[in-house]
């Protein structure tokens, strides 16, 4: 009985973060590395008091090859880090099960996203125009990029909920 309430407890960290590290994203073009590296210490919270067995050693290769294969797009300046981080920490909590359904999700959700930011997201942040951006790191991102961190914490939502019900 507790360690469903330390797991369920962590799955309701996990949604914590994801959500901080969206509204981040959001407001800034920046996913703190604490927030990445909080979810990835969390996990063990997870797999530990899961009532059901978590493959978690499938986990850590299905994370390993998301860092990898992010950070060959961060180099490319197809991602930023800070995605790059908190996707590789969020598909650890997927594992080799559910890492498939997470990455179709997360890239639905980006895929709208990115349709919706073209015309309506930068009329919604504290800075519409780049002369009020809070720096000109920001004001060059206002209008070129996606604050995919949005959309990562999507998918970590559904991750959650399944995680949740099991």
């Amino acid at each position: 009985m507790a360690s469903a309430f330390v797991d369920h407890m962590a799955i309701l960290i996990f949604v914590g973060l994801l959500a901080w590290a969206a509204v981040s994203d959001f407001r800034r073009y920046l996913i703190p590395n604490s927030i990445s590296l909080s979810v990835a210490v969390l996990y063990p919270a997870h797999v530990l008091a899961s009532p059901l067995a978590v493959d978690w050693q499938g986990a850590v290769v299905v994370a390993g090859a998301a860092l990898a294969t992010g950070f060959v797009l961060f180099a490319l300046r197809y991602a930023g880090g800070g995605d790059v981080k908190l996707l590789a920490a969020t598909a650890l909590w997927a594992g080799p099960e559910k890492i498939v359904a997470f990455l179709l999700l997360t890239t639905i959700a980006g895929g709208v996203l990115a349709m919706i930011a073209g015309n309506h997201l930068r009329f919604l942040r504290p800075w519409p125009d780049g002369a009020a951006a809070p720096d000109e790191a920001a004001a060059v991102k206002l209008h070129g990029s996606v604050p995919y961190g949005i959309a990562i914490a999507i998918g970590g939502f559904w991750l959650a909920a399944h995680l949740g019900l099991r």
